[in-house]
């Protein structure tokens, strides 16, 4: 069927799909200029896709043109069909959550897996399997998996550095890992492997921040009701502190150490003061507290006698709960007046070091023994003492708990 178009241009070409019977329409001079150069009719692509959609590749990377200063060459709007500008990883490892540009590799963290890519070079194989560097024109070159099945889950947040130290958790595996020079090593097998496994699994967010004041990697498990902030200290390899601030960022500038909390920047390791004391975080204070379990002599029943420990003055002994009979009737308070059952405990000072008597507050009879509050001791294999301190105006220090026990008969 033969028709005719009626157009208002006299610089354009007509072009007519004989399967869809449509006509398309196109400028014959450059940018429609009346005496602009005329572009000859010759092969030109017309062919539409009518079925395009959006297409997200959450396991693949693009990267543009180059830009640079020195010759004002900006070319970072510039995505070339024609090149190879995507590399993509295995999608079975679940999305890219985390990219880090260190020296001249790439770090790509995904949800089960980190690798990393060389940047402005590529990966060379002889013929019997050894790999050599060799620079290219490759922008995102070999990419290489980290040894261990690890990702950073889809907390990207929890991820932060310190020198060649990337810290971040895998929240799918109840972990939290270290990846540096020589891998990645799961740093929550330092004493907390079964904390962080039950707790992980319920958190919402997962903050990592690094303190380069105290250098020490502190993450932060929050939820909706609850949180715990902890930090883990390289010196020692291990958990040393929880704290009771619960930020939603941090970071460190210039040793000086920030967080966010209620849209307001808090510095932290500030000088305290009367209207600041120390252990104040965000205006609330809040005592020292540590949590200890005591078990000299694990297999032994054994009477805990007396309570010591070398350090500051002014500890007190909020608790000692021993794991046998009606633990509730053994808690150990440390009081002024013996109120409610309560049996005060009282450090003396001899010789540097602080000591107690313990006296089982118990009333009744537990599993045959007679108890009371002139007993002394309380009995059991082990037992779980918590120490507090609040002091506002200075450093304060513990550096061991002990107890003399007797062997129960």
């Amino acid at each position: 069927m033969a028709y005719v178009v009626d157009i208002q241009f006299f610089n354009t070409f007509i072009l007519r799909s004989a399967s869809k019977n449509t006509v398309h329409v196109e400028e014959s001079r450059i940018k429609g200029g009346f005496n602009e150069p005329f572009a000859a009719l010759g092969p030109k692509a017309y062919a539409t896709n009518e079925n395009y959609e959006e297409n997200r590749r959450t396991n693949a990377l693009i990267y543009s043109g180059i830009y640079n200063s020195r010759t004002d060459v900006n070319r970072t709007n510039v995505f070339s069909g024609a090149e190879k500008i995507t590399r993509a990883v295995d999608p079975a490892n679940g999305s890219i959550q985390k990219l880090y540009a260190e020296d001249t590799n790439l770090n790509i963290l995904q949800e089960d897996k980190v690798s990393y890519a060389l940047i402005d070079k590529d990966a060379l194989f002889t013929a019997e399997g050894g790999q050599l560097t060799a620079s290219g024109a490759a922008v995102i070159g070999q990419i290489v998996p980290y040894l261990g099945k690890y990702g950073i889950s889809k907390n990207p947040e929890s991820f932060a550095i310190k020198g060649n130290r990337k810290y971040f958790a895998d929240k799918n595996r109840g972990a939290v890992l270290r990846l540096s020079r020589d891998g990645i090593t799961e740093i929550s097998m330092y004493g907390m492997r079964d904390w962080f496994k039950d707790n992980l699994k319920t958190a919402t967010s997962v903050v990592g921040m690094y303190d380069d004041n105290n250098d020490e990697y502190v993450i932060s498990l929050q939820n909706s009701s609850t949180y715990n902030t902890l930090s883990f200290d390289e010196g020692v390899r291990g958990w040393t502190s929880f704290y009771t601030f619960n930020p939603k960022f941090g970071f460190t500038v210039n040793k000086n150490f920030f967080t966010l909390y209620n849209n307001d920047l808090w510095k932290h390791n500030q000088n305290y003061s009367i209207t600041t004391p120390k252990n104040t975080f965000y205006g609330v204070f809040n005592g020292s507290n540590i949590t200890l379990v005591a078990n000299q002599e694990p297999s032994i029943v054994k009477n805990f006698n007396t309570i010591n420990y070398e350090g500051s003055s002014d500890w007190v002994m909020e608790s000692s709960i021993t794991d046998s009979g009606d633990t509730a009737r053994q808690i150990l308070k440390s009081s002024t007046s013996v109120a409610d059952g309560v049996i005060p405990v009282s450090f003396v000072r001899k010789e540097d070091k602080y000591y107690s008597h313990l006296r089982n507050n118990t009333s009744a009879t537990v599993k045959g023994e007679v108890v009371g509050v002139d007993t002394s001791g309380i009995k059991g294999f082990f037992t779980t003492v918590k120490m507090k301190h609040d002091s506002t105006t200075r450093d304060v220090e513990l550096f061991s708990v002990s107890h003399n026990i007797v062997k129960s008969s």
